[in-house]
């Protein structure tokens, strides 16, 4: 009562878990089992974010590059192009009304971003629209398969730590919707819920929602055949843990050799427009 009453620090699942510490008696062991719970939830988030700190750095420097070569150093050539009086290759006319059109709207890519993250965390903020959203998150390749991993072990890990120290079925899985942050999943996790008032078991009213994937499905299965459904749901956890690490994996070695040959195409595609238009000039001949 006195942590609920520090209202926005303990989320509903830390009350549950000493509430039902303090009812049984093993206030203790709930505390060591919620230190262990946020460490690894912590470690999961660390993880994530240490792996996407070299694309972010190496998409922005990319970027930069671009925008400096066509607004500084293809100005620098312009002005002899046009001195000359020929008519300037294809690809340099691209480049040239490219970099020209970047020195006047810069500020129209700059209001663009602005404009795009103001309606995304628009759309993300209405539940109806966000439902959508994450529906298709869901469904991209790579990313689709992060998002699922990632909810599997915080729904595997949150059910199973709460089953394990004394909350009920239903009171878990409210909990739990609650700490999802995909809302397709967290509706899935309701429809569950009803299926268990009418008597289901757990892993035939996940099955009915394709909530899970195939394998965490069949291991909660035979965790509640076996009477180990707490253990089972851990175990689940710690295997979606590294799933996940080895999705994020291979989504940065896809998108590390993309984002360098995708920047050295064009940074090579403006060089070589450039020479070709040095050697019109001229009037030199290969």
């Amino acid at each position: 009562d006195a942590l609920e009453m520090q209202q926005g620090i303990f989320s509903k699942f830390y009350l549950n878990m000493i509430r039902a510490g303090e009812a049984g008696g093993g206030l203790d062991e709930v505390l060591t089992r919620l230190s262990e719970y946020l460490e690894r939830s912590q470690e999961l988030k660390d993880s994530v974010s240490t792996a996407l700190i070299y694309p972010i750095i190496l998409l922005v420097m990319s970027l930069a590059s671009l925008f400096i070569m066509l607004t500084f150093v293809v100005p620098q050539f312009t002005e002899m192009f046009e001195s000359a009086g020929k008519a300037l290759p294809v690809s340099t006319q691209i480049v040239v009304a490219l970099a020209e059109w970047l020195q006047r709207y810069w500020w129209a890519l700059l209001l663009s971003f602005v404009f795009i993250s103001s309606y995304m965390k628009y759309q993300l903020a209405d539940p109806i629209r966000k439902k959508v959203w994450d529906g298709r998150f869901l469904k991209l390749p790579l990313a689709g398969t992060i998002i699922t991993n990632k909810e599997t072990a915080n729904i595997s890990r949150t059910l199973g730590t709460l089953l394990g120290n004394g909350v009920s079925m239903l009171s878990a899985l409210v909990i739990v919707r609650e700490t999802v942050d995909n809302l397709v999943m967290a509706s899935a996790i309701a429809d569950a819920e009803e299926q268990l008032k009418q008597g289901k078991h757990l892993s035939d009213a996940l099955l009915e929602k394709h909530l899970l994937p195939k394998m965490a499905m069949q291991m909660i299965k035979m965790g509640e055949e076996t009477g180990r459904l707490e253990e089972m749901l851990l175990r689940v956890a710690t295997i979606y843990d590294k799933q996940l690490r080895v999705a994020i994996q291979r989504l940065l070695a896809f998108l590390e050799p993309v984002l360098i040959i995708t920047l050295g195409l064009m940074i090579a595609g403006i060089i070589v427009s450039i020479l070709l238009a040095i050697l019109s000039v001229n009037d030199l001949a290969f």
